[in-house]
């Protein structure tokens, strides 16, 4: 079930790519969490969700910091049982047996097929499987199958921590993840499939070009340029923010943990390095 893993994932940098406008001054994925009276320091570290194996990296900085550390704390824990995969599996289909095409007009659809084939380079055949998928899902789904062998960082530390035998934990559920996204309507979702299809792998490049150059500015900047996020960005960046804040309140009284989640996480006035220096915390860039 990787795939499956690996479209939800992307799903998730896609259309939580944007943020409010507060850049940052030091560009770094990592931060160094102290004071308030912390036993030992804590870090936070911004995920790209997805990114082509060859362009993958994990700097000796960043291999210190997860060493130093006794938690590694995920957006979501990956060990998920398969009989739960299928029925999430499940809830990516479009309801009722329909298919794009019942919520579009013959010319809507035509030319959403066309920015597939001539665009992203998919067979009409693919696409028309793609239809059966709820839109929202839909740019994980393609864009997983396009880089060809791909890293997912969650798997990545995972698998590191496990070799240490650190605890792992999630700041909330997979389930939960999907609900947030699932939450925008059938519609609102075929109308951003509409007008961000054609751009969906030049979007994501955009991206990836500044994460890898760490680039924290310019990567709240291509998210602040994304279309259709309004509609959901108080329950997917700002809300979960504000949960998981708590959570990290928690953990970081208790033990060294290593929080890692997506990069856009980090940014913003609602973001997590704001929140922590808001609650009294130092956080500092490890370079």
């Amino acid at each position: 079930m990787n795939r499956f893993l690996q479209g939800l994932a992307t799903s998730l940098i896609i259309i939580g790519s944007a943020a409010s406008n507060l850049a940052q001054e030091t560009n770094s994925l990592l931060w160094k969490i102290s004071g308030n009276d912390l036993a030992k320091p804590s870090y936070l570290f911004g995920t790209i969700h997805l990114l082509p194996e060859d362009q993958y990296f994990f700097t000796d900085k960043m291999h210190e910091a997860l060493n130093a550390t006794e938690v590694l704390a995920l957006e979501a824990s990956l060990d998920i049982p398969i009989s739960e995969q299928i029925k999430m599996a499940g809830d990516m289909i479009m309801p009722d047996g329909k298919s794009w095409k019942d919520y579009m007009t013959e010319e809507e659809y035509a030319a959403v097929k066309s920015a597939f084939v001539d665009s992203l380079g998919m067979k009409e055949k693919k696409v028309e499987k793609y239809s059966k998928i709820r839109p929202v899902y839909v740019s994980g789904v393609v864009l997983s199958e396009l880089l060809g062998k791909v890293k997912m960082y969650e798997q990545e530390l995972s698998s590191m921590a496990k070799k240490s035998k650190k605890e792992i934990i999630g700041l909330e559920t997979i389930q939960e993840q999907m609900e947030i996204v699932s939450a925008m309507s059938i519609e609102d979702q075929i109308e951003d499939l509409k007008s961000s299809t054609a751009s969906m792998l030049r979007d994501y490049n955009e991206m990836l070009i500044a994460y890898t150059s760490q680039n924290l500015s310019e990567l709240e900047k291509v998210g602040t340029e994304s279309e259709g996020f309004d509609k959901i960005e108080a329950k997917l960046l700002t809300e979960r923010n504000d949960k998981w804040i708590i959570a990290m309140k928690g953990l970081l009284a208790k033990q060294s943990t290593f929080f890692a989640v997506g990069a856009m996480h980090l940014v913003g006035e609602s973001g997590l390095i704001a929140q922590l220096k808001a609650a009294g915390y130092t956080v500092e860039a490890v370079n």
